[in-house]
């Protein structure tokens, strides 16, 4: 089987990481495209909504969705009966994606497919007395700041902890901060710096799925995560509750957004400063056992992506 996986390249950094990252995993000739390919197997890694808008034809189609709700001049049902063959499968990769594609009248399938991690990452572990980090950051700085990373830096120069950072947002350098621009470092290294980290600070108003997370939760990096879609379908660590749920814009369209208060962050990220071995070992272990839960979900299922 020749297998194109079709995506975004050169942006929306997730995706083009992880169509690579299904490269390696995948035992066929697979190429990367933005196209459909004849005489391949297509499998879409794109957002949901905005493959309706702009026809974005696979044979399979696997996707994510930061909540994005169409704008009144998307007209997606005409567009779904006029395109009737844009795929024949529908999977995504969250119950809460799954749930918001249903409530939009985009079919899906029941079964769900998470995302898979790097398996290099389960040759790392993160020792609690061998950390050069207290917290880690990893995310890409978008026009809406989906992230919070301008959030995350005021409370690290407010609370000077020992800080990676792994993002393209503006930094100015201080002795107590490492940091690296976003898509700069391997998966080596990233799971290197991950395991000399206590915690990683993920705080996105609202996420199809968070690789971070899940990549953190591998080496026993304990996460202090928003308790948002879909983080709180897997994530193990400190919960950082949503004040409020509003609909907002981003990305030129409407989307779902939970509101996150600094001061819950801050809260949070004291509570984790101050946490002792026993307790933080005891969340990494559990991080650990959760993250090998969902790669095993995600290995029983991979072969419905190359179906159809």
């Amino acid at each position: 089987m020749k297998v194109n996986i079709r995506c975004p390249t050169g942006s929306f950094g997730s995706l083009s990481y992880l169509a690579q990252l299904m490269k390696q995993i995948l035992d066929y000739e697979v190429v990367i495209s933005k196209e459909y390919k004849e005489g391949y197997h297509n499998i879409l890694m794109d957002e949901g909504v905005s493959s309706v808008v702009y026809k974005r034809k696979a044979d399979v189609w696997w996707t994510d969705t930061p909540a994005m709700i169409p704008n009144t001049y998307h007209k997606i049902q005409r567009i779904l009966e006029e395109e009737d063959s844009l795929f024949t499968r529908h999977y995504t990769v969250s119950e809460f994606c799954r749930q918001h594609y249903r409530e939009l009248g985009i079919p899906v399938e029941d079964t769900v497919i998470p995302r898979p991690i790097n398996p290099i990452l389960f040759n790392y572990s993160t020792d609690y007395n061998n950390c050069r980090f207290d917290i880690i950051t990893i995310g890409k700085h978008c026009m809406c700041d989906r992230k919070n990373l301008r959030m995350q830096r005021d409370i690290f120069l407010e609370l000077n902890f020992r800080y990676c950072m792994i993002s393209d947002i503006l930094m100015f350098r201080r002795d107590n901060l490492v940091k690296y621009n976003f898509g700069s470092v391997s998966d080596k290294m990233k799971a290197e710096l991950l395991s000399k980290s206590r915690f990683l600070l993920w705080t996105s108003f609202v996420e199809g799925f968070g690789m971070p997370v899940l990549e953190a939760m591998t080496v026993g990096t304990v996460p202090i995560y928003t308790d948002v879609p879909a983080h709180n379908e897997f994530a193990v660590g400190i919960p950082i509750k949503p004040a409020d749920k509003i609909r907002s814009c981003c990305y030129g369209a409407r989307i779902v957004k939970y509101v996150i208060e600094k001061e819950d962050v801050k809260e949070a990220v004291i509570y984790a400063l101050g946490m002792g071995k026993e307790e933080w070992e005891d969340l990494s272990w559990r991080c650990k056992e959760k993250s090998a839960e969902v790669w095993n979900e995600f290995v029983d299922k991979i072969n419905l992506l190359l179906e159809g």
